[in-house]
């Protein structure tokens, strides 16, 4: 969920994200706004993870793939600060 707190270049992102998930498209508006945060070059460096996310998130949901509850222990609780 988009908030208020988030900064420019988050809101940025966010937008363009949500663009590509939701919409299928990206308006100009979220396109002009990702592109004074980014560039050009920034933006594929972005939809290319973004890209990478969607191959491997949906082969393990085809592939049913689950990791063995054995076959990686849990990670220990964090300190308190």
């Amino acid at each position: 969920m988009r908030t208020k707190a988030m900064k420019d270049d988050e809101a940025a992102l966010y937008d363009l994200a949500m663009a590509l998930y939701r919409d299928k498209k990206v308006s100009d508006e979220v396109y002009r706004m990702a592109q004074q945060k980014f560039g050009e070059r920034g933006i594929m460096d972005i939809i290319g993870p973004i890209g990478y996310y969607d191959l491997v998130s949906m082969t393990l949901i085809t592939m049913q793939a689950d990791a063995p509850n054995d076959s990686v222990p849990p990670l220990p609780p964090l300190a308190a600060k």
